[in-house]
């Protein structure tokens, strides 16, 4: 059955990714007012600002539900549906002008992430996914692909230093030498890659909520497994892997062995 709340707060989701990215777009680098946060991270003003427009346009159109933001704070209680977004995916290239920055916007009920909208402003795309009702993508159904072959796959990942300060750099070592080709880590984007089958998969660490609630609707949504190593929940503080179902179990087995 439809949810009609979910199917609701999914096309207000891909409105905002809309006018966000519009907004993104035009903003001139030449002065970001750029910061540091606590962990070294970058944030700039688009960031407050973006997510600070997501706020305000959700307390008009759904003022019960709350939010998880990377930028504004949890003022999110147990029990009660949730938005949780993260403004820029990706701020370093949104900085220097790379086209691979993502919007995610994920909306939680019962436990669970019922809408995942991933928008890449700089490529002109918003995927989007809805709990039971596939993914799609600028309007258009995705799936994730099978690669012919382990040695004929295409993973990307951050680099090796993420896993070596997370305590998994073996785990990154087996994977780069069993596949083909690793495109890179393009943050938000690279789930909507899994998504439409143009890369078969994404090992992740060092991930925040925020970073991946939507992608986990997304990918799920477009027929992929989304986990960490142990096949378990995906989350923060874990290694993820997020996949088409054949090759995610490929790699599992493949790092257990």
């Amino acid at each position: 059955m439809v949810n009609s709340g979910w199917t609701d707060r999914c096309t207000f989701a891909i409105k905002m990714a809309k006018e966000l990215s519009s907004y993104q777009m035009e903003v001139s680098r030449n002065n970001l007012n750029l910061e540091r946060k606590s962990d070294g991270t970058p944030v700039t003003e688009v960031d407050k600002a973006s997510e600070q427009r997501f706020r305000d346009a959700l307390a008009r159109a759904y003022p019960e539900d709350l939010v998880l933001g990377e930028e504004g704070g949890d003022d999110s209680e147990d029990g009660r549906p949730r938005w949780v977004i993260d403004p820029i995916d990706g701020t370093r290239k949104f900085m220097r002008g790379l086209p691979f920055w993502g919007i995610c916007l994920a909306f939680e009920e019962d436990g669970d992430v019922r809408v995942g909208v991933v928008a890449v402003p700089g490529a002109g795309l918003i995927y989007a996914a809805v709990d039971g009702q596939g993914a799609e993508c600028n309007g258009k159904t995705v799936v994730v692909e099978e690669p012919a072959a382990l040695d004929r796959s295409f993973v990307t990942m951050p680099p090796r230093t993420c896993f070596e300060d997370e305590g998994f750099v073996k785990d990154f070592d087996v994977v780069q030498r069993a596949i083909e080709h690793d495109p890179g880590f393009l943050d938000a984007y690279s789930y909507g890659l899994v998504a439409d089958g143009r890369i078969h998969g994404l090992l992740s660490c060092g991930d925040r909520w925020w970073d991946i609630a939507a992608p986990v609707c997304l990918v799920r949504e477009a027929g992929g497994r989304f986990t960490d190593l142990r096949g378990g929940s995906p989350g923060e503080g874990k290694v993820n892997f997020a996949g088409a179902p054949g090759f995610h179990e490929k790699i599992l087995e493949l790092l257990h062995s």
